[in-house]
C-alpha cells in the first residue's frame, strides 16, 4: 500500500493542523513538523534553521515504510539536500505547484505573504528558471501568523490580492504559503475568477503520480 509522509519543516501546530484537515479525506499520510524549527518560516535564516531538523529527522528515522515525501513549505527549504539522501521521491510544495501552473496557463503568479516574502518567492522562480511564465508575486503585506489563526482575514487578504493577479494578466495563481490551505479554495475561486493552485492539496497529487508511474529522482547529475 501507498504510504506518504508530509513533513511540515516549521513548529506551527496550528499550520499543521490545517494541513491535516485539507488532506483529511486522503488515506495513506503521515503528517508530522519539525517541533525545534521556527514557528513560521519567513526568511533565509528560518529556511536554514528548520532545514536543519529536517535532515535531522530524514537521517535518524527509519522511512523504509514510505513511497514518496512532501516538503510542505513553499519555499522548499533543504529540497535538493533531500533528494540527495533519499531513495523514494521527494518533492517540494512550491516546485510541485509551478509544474502543474505551466500546464494550467501561460502566466502564473504567486500570492505571498509579507513584503520579505515578495523577494524571496522571486529568487525562488528564478531558481528555478521560470521567470519568463512569471507574471508577478503579489503579497498580503502581512506575516504569516496573522492570518493562520484567522480565516476570515486571510479570505478578505487574499480575495484583494486575486485583484491584484488579475490586474497583472496572471492566468494561474498559486497560493504561495502551506498556511493558505485553511482558505476555502472553491469559494475563493469562484468569486475572484481566478484558477486557483492550493500547494498542499497539488503536492500530494504530484507525489502519487510520480509513485504511481514507477518514477525516481534522478541520482546522476545534481541530486548525486
Amino acid at each position: 500500500m501507498r504510504k506518504l509522509l508530509i513533513i511540515n519543516p516549521n513548529s506551527s501546530p496550528k499550520m499543521t493542523y490545517d494541513i491535516k484537515m485539507t488532506l483529511k479525506e486522503q488515506s495513506g499520510l503521515d503528517i508530522i513538523n519539525m517541533p525545534k524549527a521556527p514557528e513560521v518560516l519567513e526568511s533565509f535564516t528560518d529556511y536554514t534553521l528548520a532545514g536543519t531538523e529536517v535532515i535531522h529527522y530524514i537521517k535518524n528515522n527509519d522511512l523504509s515504510s514510505y513511497s514518496g515525501i512532501l516538503l510542505a513549505c513553499f519555499g522548499d527549504p533543504c529540497l535538493y539536500a533531500l533528494k540527495e539522501l533519499c531513495n523514494i521521491p521527494v518533492i517540494g510544495i512550491a516546485e510541485a505547484s509551478f509544474s502543474r501552473a505551466l500546464l494550467l496557463g501561460n502566466k502564473f503568479s504567486v500570492v505571498a505573504a509579507s513584503a520579505k516574502a515578495k523577494p524571496m518567492m522571486e529568487s525562488l522562480i528564478d531558481m528555478y528558471g521560470l521567470q519568463m511564465r512569471n507574471a508577478g508575486t503579489v503579497t498580503l503585506a502581512t506575516d504569516i501568523r496573522a492570518f493562520l489563526n484567522d480565516k476570515e482575514i486571510l479570505y478578505e487578504k487574499l480575495m484583494f490580492a486575486m485583484r491584484q493577479t488579475k490586474e497583472i494578466r496572471a492566468e494561474t495563481v498559486i497560493l504561495g504559503c502551506a498556511g493558505m490551505t485553511a482558505v476555502d479554495k472553491h469559494k475563493l475561486s469562484a468569486e475572484s475568477g481566478q484558477i486557483i493552485i492550493d500547494p498542499i492539496i497539488n503536492g500530494v497529487s504530484a507525489l502519487k503520480a510520480i509513485i504511481d508511474d514507477g518514477n525516481l529522482v534522478s541520482k546522476s547529475g545534481l541530486y548525486a
